[in-house]
C-alpha cells in the first residue's frame, strides 16, 4: 500500500527506502536534518557512495518547503519507480512521504 503522509526515519550512514512499493509520483518534505535522495528502478539500495540530489529541512525562519510536490519519479531518473534517502550530516533525518 502506498505511503500516506508517513514520517520515515532515516538512520545515518545508510540508504532508507522512502517508497514501500513501485510508485509513479511522490511528494516528500525533509522534516529534520538533510538528505541525499536517489531514484532507482527497483528496491535495491544504491551504492553507499552513489550521487544524489540534496535536500535540507526548512529553517524555522523561512516560509519555503524543502522537498518535492507530486513529482514523477521518472523525472528524477529514467525508468525509476523507487526513491531512497541517506542523511548527509552524519546524523539521522526524518522525511515526510506521500506517494502513489
Amino acid at each position: 500500500m502506498a505511503r500516506n503522509q508517513e514520517a520515515i526515519h532515516c538512520p545515518a550512514g545508510e540508504w532508507t527506502e522512502l517508497t514501500n512499493a513501485d510508485a509513479t509520483t511522490i511528494t516528500f518534505q525533509v522534516q529534520s536534518g538533510s538528505v541525499k535522495v536517489r531514484a532507482t528502478e527497483d528496491d535495491t539500495p544504491p551504492a553507499l557512495a552513489a550521487p544524489g540530489w540534496i535536500y535540507h529541512a526548512r529553517p524555522s525562519d523561512e516560509q519555503s518547503e524543502y522537498g518535492e510536490l507530486a513529482i514523477r519519479l521518472d523525472q528524477l531518473a529514467a525508468g525509476a519507480s523507487r526513491l531512497f534517502a541517506m542523511p548527509t550530516s552524519g546524523r539521522r533525518a526524518i522525511v515526510l512521504v506521500d506517494h502513489a
